[in-house]
């Protein structure tokens, strides 16, 4: 037989309870913390600044089939290119920070952009770095069919025939642009750059013999009848042991493109971490290791503070070599 509960106690219960709330901020239980919304609750777009058929374009579409699987969400690469990435960086910072809008990309529009246009659309405090992916390394190639053979032969081309040897860069003070004008200082000759909207009609170019060699991501290269002269590196790269690196050859290295994920300033830091715990957990995934393998790539996470200070050092270091280039600015 149960017994009743004295209302004497339940009085005294509730007078215990009301002293506990007393002592609490607000005067109020404190009730266990909510737990924080699973990101992400809905589609997610992906910002591409470049243009469809790039080694970067490929990159970001191998995250986003990961990430879906990963958070059963539907994650759609949209190309928005133009000037370098520029076009892409100034649509994420107008884009609302509620975690529906992110961006894949080089972080060339904050390093190197500042430095050849006078007036951008954006500022670097209006873009958020969430995580580091890859670094995209480019190379010096041309066709299989071309008479050069070698970086040395190359130079020698453009010696004899000042301003007048073409090649295809990815835009205005990206890193391809940056490293050709690093060679030209150093061996003081003058090529002719035509910048482009990404590597693929670039690469279609330089293999119909439209320009005469081209400076695309090794990413891009995978299939193409290219042969490459040089890698824009320090040393060797896994995918093409055979091509030297430029800095063996003895010719200055520009950083390679510091590829990653960007959201919209004031976005909540919340979804931020989620967004960078995704980022850990894709790249760490064999098949996205697989698929960037196959894109002559190697994974290289970076959370969000390390990839912000590799940022912040790579512009510093592109203010101390920019002047000497004289790139005018647009």
């Amino acid at each position: 037989m149960h017994q009743a509960f004295p209302l004497s106690k339940l009085a005294g219960a509730a007078a215990a309870v009301a002293a506990l709330a007393a002592l609490l901020p607000g005067g109020a239980l404190a009730q266990p913390a909510a737990a924080a919304t699973a990101y992400p609750a809905h589609p997610v777009e992906i910002i591409l600044p470049y243009s469809a058929g790039g080694g970067v374009d490929a990159m970001a579409r191998a995250f986003a089939r990961e990430a879906a699987r990963d958070t059963a969400q539907q994650w759609v690469v949209v190309n928005r290119e133009g000037a370098g990435g520029v076009v892409g960086f100034t649509a994420l910072a107008r884009a609302k920070p509620d975690g529906k809008v992110i961006m894949f990309s080089p972080a060339s529009p904050l390093t190197n952009s500042p430095f050849v246009n006078a007036n951008l659309p954006f500022k670097s405090s209006d873009i958020e770095p969430v995580c580091q992916v890859f670094e995209n390394v480019f190379a010096i190639a041309v066709r299989e069919e071309s008479p050069i053979r070698s970086l040395t032969e190359l130079l020698a081309r453009a010696q004899a025939n000042p301003g007048s040897v073409s090649y295809g860069h990815a835009g205005p003070a990206s890193v391809p642009h940056l490293s050709m004008a690093a060679v030209e200082r150093a061996t003081k000759v003058k090529f002719n750059p035509i910048a482009y909207r990404g590597d693929g009609a670039m690469l279609t170019d330089v293999m119909g013999g439209t320009l005469d060699f081209s400076v695309p991501a090794i990413s891009s290269i995978g299939g193409k009848k290219l042969r490459v002269l040089a890698v824009l590196a320090d040393k060797r790269q896994p995918s093409m042991p055979d091509a030297p690196s430029i800095a063996e050859l003895g010719y200055p290295v520009i950083s390679p493109g510091l590829n990653g994920l960007y959201v919209p300033a004031g976005t909540a830091k919340a979804t931020v971490s989620q967004l960078e715990g995704i980022c850990r957990k894709v790249t760490a995934s064999p098949a996205f290791i697989e698929s960037a393998k196959g894109l002559l790539q190697v994974p290289r996470f970076l959370p969000a503070a390390q990839f912000k200070a590799r940022i912040a050092s790579t512009y510093k270091i592109h203010a101390g070599l920019v002047p000497d280039l004289k790139l005018e600015k647009n």
